[in-house]
C-alpha cells in the first residue's frame, strides 16, 4: 500500500585524510566520481566493524575501510590459514562489492588488496589511469555470469553391478554414476559457446579452482550488458531443453565484473 512517503538516499562526498600509522586501508574497488554525492554503502566491512568510505584517489574514487595494520597487512598470509577467518571475511568483502556495484559501475579489487597509506593507493593508481579509463568503458551497464557445462551420467539400473563384496560394490557403482568428463568439446558445444560469446562484450575462460568437479565439461564467466539478459536466459534455456538428460548447465549472478579487471586494480 502507497503511503506517500519517499525513500531517501544519503549521499556524500569523497574525502582525503590521514591514517593511524596502526591502520592500512583495505580497497573493496574503484569507481568513478559522480555529481551530486556518492550513496551510501551499508554493508559490512571486511573486519567485521570498520566501515566502508569513499576515498578520493586523484580523480577517482576508492572504496576503503580503514583495518589494523598487524592483522591486514603484517600478518595477512597468516591469517587467510584459518578457514574460518577466511570463509567470514571472502562473504564480507563479496556483500561490500556488492553493495557498491547495485549503486555505481566499479572496478573490484581482489580479496586482500592492501595499502599503508593514501598516497601510495594514489601513487598505483596513477600510473593505470589508461587502463582503468577502458575498464570502466568495458564494464558500463553489464554484469558478469558465470557458465558450467556439465555431462549427466545415464541412469543405470543397480542389478547390472556385480561385486565381490560390499565395498567393491560400491566403488564400482560410484564409478557407474560418475559422469565422463570429455576432453573435447563437440559441435553442439562449439555452437552454444558461440552463441554466448556473440551476446556477451566479453568472455574469460573458467579458472583451474572448478576444473576439478565431476562431469565438468566446460566453464567460463561471460560480462553481459543488463539490457540483454532476457537474451542470455534465452540461450541458457534453449540449450537446458536441447540436452535434457545428457548435459546440465548450471550458472550464477549477476555478479559484480570480478573477471574483467584484470590487474588494473590490485
Amino acid at each position: 500500500m502507497a503511503t506517500g512517503v519517499k525513500a531517501r538516499t544519503t549521499r556524500h562526498r569523497a574525502t582525503r585524510s590521514t591514517i593511524p600509522a596502526d591502520r592500512v586501508l583495505y580497497l573493496y574497488g574503484i569507481t568513478q566520481v559522480a555529481e551530486g554525492g556518492l550513496p551510501a554503502v551499508t554493508a559490512e566491512g571486511i573486519e567485521g566493524s570498520a566501515s566502508v568510505e569513499p576515498l578520493l584517489c586523484d580523480d577517482l574514487v576508492c572504496w576503503i575501510s580503514r583495518v589494523p595494520r598487524d592483522q591486514f597487512a603484517d600478518n595477512l598470509s597468516e591469517q587467510m590459514q584459518d578457514l574460518e577467518w577466511l570463509a567470514s571475511a571472502g562473504l564480507r568483502h563479496q556483500r561490500a562489492v556488492a553493495d557498491i556495484a547495485a549503486k555505481l559501475t566499479v572496478l573490484p579489487a581482489r580479496f586482500g588488496t592492501v595499502f599503508l597509506n593514501e598516497e601510495s593507493m594514489v601513487q598505483h593508481l596513477k600510473g593505470r589511469k589508461a587502463l582503468l579509463r577502458a575498464a570502466f568503458q568495458q564494464v558500463a551497464g553489464a554484469d558478469e555470469w558465470g557458465i558450467k557445462l556439465f555431462a549427466v551420467a545415464p541412469r543405470k539400473n543397480s542389478s547390472t553391478v556385480t561385486a565381490s563384496s560390499g565395498a567393491d560394490y560400491l566403488k564400482k557403482k560410484a564409478d557407474i554414476l560418475r559422469p565422463r568428463r570429455s576432453q573435447t568439446l563437440d559441435a553442439d558445444a562449439h555452437a552454444f559457446i558461440a552463441a554466448l560469446n556473440k551476446l556477451a562484450v566479453a568472455s574469460s575462460p573458467g579458472g583451474k579452482a572448478s576444473a576439478g568437479q565431476p562431469g565438468l565439461i566446460w566453464h567460463a564467466s561471460f560480462l553481459v550488458r543488463r539490457k540483454d539478459r532476457r537474451k542470455l536466459e534465452g540461450v541458457l534455456k534453449k540449450y537446458a531443453a536441447k540436452w535434457e538428460g545428457s548435459r546440465r548447465i548450471d550458472w550464477s549472478g549477476p555478479w559484480p565484473p570480478y573477471s574483467f579487471v584484470g590487474g588494473h586494480v590490485h
